[in-house]
């Protein structure tokens, strides 16, 4: 694989403000990114990521932009491009949660989280892909969750965009992988971040025993998928959940 132009390559993370996104932010930082962090809504706390990169060495920028919005995106990744002459690694990360019974979800809610979950993945990819494929390299890495394959209750939304998000992972995988670029998914299991960390410490670990895990757990497999020992991998959904998929298919195996 030819190798991208530059001193350092350039990550987009969107949604990098807090817990995951944030921990990816701080990783590819520390692995010598330059990290163009993206959040809407939660500026100071952006801002803190930035200024924790800076202070460990790293080299970060903020940006606020709507991953839903198509004129957002796109001025977000010219603006990059422009400065840098170069875009290599994008995490779509940026997420919402709107749990709500299906019977009772209004299409506005609906689809305000396949916006932001789905239609916000399509956007960022769709914009960098031009630079990527200039570059003959590129990664883009996408966050899923466990909710698409075993959903709770009011997450038919969510679930919903997030199935979307890891059929659309093998679909532009098929799309570029013959241009370098290579195109993955990371589904998490429960992780424990600020706004779950209550829940967390009310429920403990399932009756399986599997733990929560912490957004380091999934930074350091978005950061192998980032760089180049990862150019063999393509068009994969990696579950991390502390084995729970497995140890719940094993629990209802003996209560059978």
């Amino acid at each position: 694989m030819p190798e991208p132009a530059g001193p350092a390559r350039i990550a987009l993370v969107t949604g990098a403000s807090r817990g995951i996104g944030a921990a990816i932010a701080r990783r590819l930082a520390e692995d010598g990114l330059l990290v163009h962090v993206v959040c809407h809504s939660a500026l100071d706390a952006g801002r803190a990521v930035v200024k924790e990169i800076e202070a460990n060495g790293g080299q970060a920028t903020l940006h606020r932009a709507d991953v839903g919005d198509e004129s957002a995106v796109g001025e977000l990744v010219e603006h990059v491009i422009a400065r840098h002459g170069a875009l290599h690694v994008l995490v779509n990360n940026a997420a919402v949660i709107d749990d709500q019974l299906l019977a009772l979800t209004s299409t506005d809610r609906w689809e305000r989280v396949l916006r932001t979950n789905l239609t916000g993945p399509f956007l960022t990819s769709r914009a960098v892909l031009p630079a990527m494929l200039d570059q003959g390299w590129g990664r883009i890495i996408n966050i899923s969750s466990n909710s698409a394959r075993t959903p709770g209750p009011g997450q038919s939304a969510y679930a919903a965009s997030k199935g979307g998000v890891e059929a659309l992972t093998r679909a532009l995988a098929v799309e570029v992988g013959r241009k370098g670029i290579r195109v993955n998914c990371v589904a998490p299991g429960k992780i424990r971040t600020e706004m779950t960390a209550a829940v967390a410490d009310r429920f403990g670990p399932d009756g399986d025993g599997t733990r929560w895990g912490l957004p380091e757990d999934i930074s350091g497999l978005v950061a192998f998928l980032a760089g180049d020992e990862a150019d063999y991998v393509q068009g994969q959904t990696f579950t991390v959940d502390g084995g729970r998929m497995v140890m719940r298919g094993a629990a209802g195996r003996r209560s059978r």
